[in-house]
């Protein structure tokens, strides 16, 4: 990753819109029922993207006893160098115990504690990864079920992620070809298998990328359109490649994702955006978390930030892939503009709503204005207030009516990419906040209120850019389908077609549409689709 110290490029998509239709509950259970699942002997969970899928500054390792029966291919999640296109495992090619280790960048064995412990700060070696805090998670509360037996459908963990790298450079195809790293670490993981007597299939793959992209850097796209397009090609040449053509598997893998933010957000927020919108569109796609409100470095997380992260996407794998639930993120469904008021409506995960401070670095924030801000025309709209409206609303009072082309945005870099608000979901992990002075943490990870106590892991809102529209709105949909034509004026109303662009700026259900409104509903329509 550049440093974040640099200026963000502005990007090129200046108004981003939910404007395509999102799969119906329905559909996404229908998809989420086809799913791999943990049910062979070995069941690979990968990692790929850029330095946080790897473990940049992630020292010192934290989970550094094995937990349950959790295995990793070699001396680490990793493979021995960081950035090659061929992947290599530390040592043989073997299943050990899942541990987090510390490695240096580039070709290099595993590192001392005492190695660790001399690090000043800012030193990149690679340490903590979000698999471990992931795999033990999930394997944890597998084990808690009825039924579930100890050594039977173990979880695999590997990492092929690359630092700095944008998502083309990691697409197949690409020169150097990043992505043979999948391929070779899936191969070396299904000949273990085999040579253990296992079956072996890619239950799913961690995707933590969109920091290059997110400022456009190295020529790389940071349009939500074609951002979303390469993303949706990725998933595709991965499960042809290494879910059906190295692991056999009939059933596709899930893959979760972050949201890219906080020292690494931009502006018009076009790549988070993108992840959103594609984790609720396409089939198998979640988004687990943001990634703003954890502890960090200044840009990479710090060992408890990766092992945080991580068990959240642990909490998410667990409910979809072993509980068969679905899972959509906290996002907005709606906004309502009455003069200076905004009324915006979520999906809450556990309500109601409540106000949290996501960190920054090691110091727990308040963000101006609760990490919402509004753009229009003639720039920004100042906020007068922001306060909770009911389980699953936030009302913005603004000091003037919004202008055309008005955004409402969450989480960008006006306020630092983060927010403060998330759910009330009161799970917390089986793991618990580390600190030790002597083994590397740095003096201001020594935070009181978290210090020997489980992540808690309420559901944080992912950031967003969602336009506003000029009036109250008379029309809702919810499920994809095509515009009815107009009526006679003699006939009744006719019902909204269902369209993402109402879902998400209008809200959900079926209202009456009165015919004289459908001519102008189908130009917003038009405008939103080619957006």
């Amino acid at each position: 990753m550049t440093s974040p110290a640099a200026k963000a490029p502005t990007t090129v998509d200046p108004v981003p819109c939910l404007a395509v239709p999102p799969l119906s509950d329905a559909a996404r259970h229908d998809a989420n029922a086809r799913l791999a699942r943990p049910t062979r002997a070995i069941n690979h969970v990968i990692a790929y993207g850029q330095s946080l899928s790897s473990g940049w500054e992630g020292w010192p390792a934290l989970s550094v006893v094995p937990h349950h029966d959790s295995l990793m291919l070699g001396g680490s999640v990793r493979p021995r160098n960081e950035a090659a296109p061929r992947w290599q495992p530390v040592g043989d090619a073997t299943f050990l115990p899942l541990i987090a280790t510390v490695q240096p960048v580039g070709e290099g064995g595993l590192m001392t504690p005492e190695q660790v412990a001399a690090l000043q700060p800012r030193a990149s070696p690679l340490g903590e990864t979000v698999l471990e805090g992931a795999l033990n998670t999930w394997r944890a509360r597998m084990l808690a079920m009825p039924g579930a037996t100890p050594g039977a459908n173990r979880l695999l963990a590997s990492t092929c992620g690359v630092g700095g790298r944008s998502l083309e450079q990691l697409s197949k195809g690409a020169a150097p070809e990043l992505f043979n790293r999948l391929r070779d670490c899936a191969t070396a993981a299904k000949q273990a298998a085999a040579t253990a007597g296992h079956d072996y299939g890619v239950t799913a793959l961690l995707f933590l990328q969109g920091e290059h992209n997110n400022w456009g850097l190295n020529g790389s796209t940071a349009d939500r359109i074609a951002y979303k397009a390469l993303l949706r090609r990725f998933r595709d040449d991965f499960l042809d490649d290494v879910a059906v053509g190295i692991a056999g598997q009939a059933t596709p893998s899930a893959m979760f994702m972050y949201q890219t933010g906080a020292a690494y957000s931009n502006e018009t927020m076009s790549v988070p955006q993108a992840q959103l919108e594609t984790a609720l569109e396409v089939p198998g796609c979640f988004l687990a978390a943001p990634v703003y409100p954890v502890t960090d470095k200044g840009g990479h997380l710090d060992a408890n930030g990766y092992r945080w992260l991580g068990v959240q996407f642990g909490k998410v794998m667990h409910r979809v892939l072993t509980l068969g639930e679905d899972w959509k993120p906290l996002h907005p469904l709606r906004a309502v503009l009455d003069d200076r008021s905004l009324r915006v409506t979520f999906h809450v995960p556990v309500p109601p709503l409540a106000w949290g401070r996501p960190f920054i670095g090691h110091r727990a924030a308040e963000i101006a204005d609760k990490g919402f801000s509004v753009v229009d025309d003639a720039g920004v709209v100042p906020i007068l207030s922001v306060e909770l409206d009911g389980a699953d609303a936030v009302r913005i009072t603004l000091e003037r009516t919004p202008g055309p082309e008005a955004v409402l945005r969450y989480a960008a870099r006006r306020t630092a990419g983060r927010g403060c608000l998330h759910d009330s979901d009161d799970d917390t992990a089986e793991a618990c906040y580390a600190f030790d002075a002597d083994s590397g943490h740095y003096p201001s990870a020594e935070i009181p209120e978290l210090v020997g106590r489980p992540y808690p892991l309420m559901n944080w809102c992912v950031g967003f850019a969602l336009p506003i529209p000029p009036e109250p709105p008379s029309i809702v949909a919810h499920a994809p389908a095509a515009l009815p034509e107009p009526p006679p004026a003699a006939e009744p109303p006719v019902t909204a077609a269902t369209s993402a662009a109402w879902d998400i700026l209008l809200g959900a259900g079926d209202v009456p549409v009165p015919a004289p409104r459908v001519g102008k509903v189908r130009q917003l329509l038009a405008r939103l689709r080619g957006s």
